[in-house]
Parts: structure tokens; C-alpha cells; sequence
């Protein structure tokens, strides 16, 4: 499939001259909610949340891509403000994941039975759960 990937000119050109794109950290993504799709109804949801969100932030990234290169909108915020360069890529199917906006806040479904539903501030260090 074809994918497009709107940035400023001076990224472009630098994506290009190096053969690769930035992948951006998701604190650095223009959504403050990101990282936030659920209903949080409790203190111990919330705090289970931030959990996992603080952890996602320093580990994972991602690049954005559209399927549709003449949507204004997408312009306005991924191309520099109209200023910018589209940049198409054939990518395999299997290599790309679509995105789908919900209208509503998603149900967080974790077993509060356990402590913290079993998520620690230093998951990679295996920190007892009662340690939040």
C-alpha cells in the first residue's frame, strides 16, 4: 500500500540524505491525551494508568503516515502548515497498522483484585506491585 508522510522541508531533506524518518517519542506528539484512550472511574485506575503511560513514553515511539496526501487538515499539522513536503512509500500490508478513532473513551478492563492490577513504576526491574 502507499503511505504518506508529511513533514517540513528541512526534515524531508535530511530524511532523505539519510534514508531514514524520525520516530517520534509520544510525549512529544501534539495530543495530551495521547497515551489516555480510557475511562479512568477510580484512584487505583488512574494511578494504574500513569503506570503504564510513564512506561510507553520511554519505550515506544511512532512514525505517522496517511493514506491520503490531499487532506488539508493533515497538511495544517504534519506539513509544516502547508509549507511542508509529502513523502510516498510502498509498504507492505503487513508492516503498517491502521488507526482507528473511537468517539468515546475506551472501558479499562484490568483486575483490581491484584495489587495495582500488577503493574510496577520499574516494570524491566520487577518491583513488588505494592511499591506504586
Amino acid at each position: 500500500m502507499r503511505l504518506y508522510y508529511l513533514t517540513a522541508e528541512k526534515r524531508a531533506k535530511k530524511s532523505i540524505a539519510e534514508r531514514r524518518l524520525k520516530i517520534s517519542l509520544f510525549e512529544e506528539l501534539k495530543d495530551p491525551f495521547e497515551l489516555l484512550p480510557h475511562v479512568l472511574p477510580s484512584r487505583a485506575h488512574r494511578r494504574v494508568a500513569e503506570v503504564l503511560r510513564d512506561h510507553l513514553l520511554k519505550q515506544r515511539g511512532v512514525i505517522c503516515f496517511s493514506t491520503d496526501w490531499q487532506n488539508p487538515v493533515i497538511w495544517a499539522h504534519y506539513g509544516a502548515k502547508h509549507y511542508g513536503v509529502c513523502l510516498g512509500f510502498d509498504v507492505p500490508d503487513s508492516l503498517a497498522m491502521r488507526v482507528s478513532y473511537e468517539p468515546n473513551r475506551l472501558d479499562f478492563d484490568i483486575d483490581l483484585s491484584v495489587p495495582n492490577a500488577g503493574v510496577t513504576h520499574d516494570m524491566s526491574k520487577g518491583h513488588a506491585p505494592d511499591e506504586i
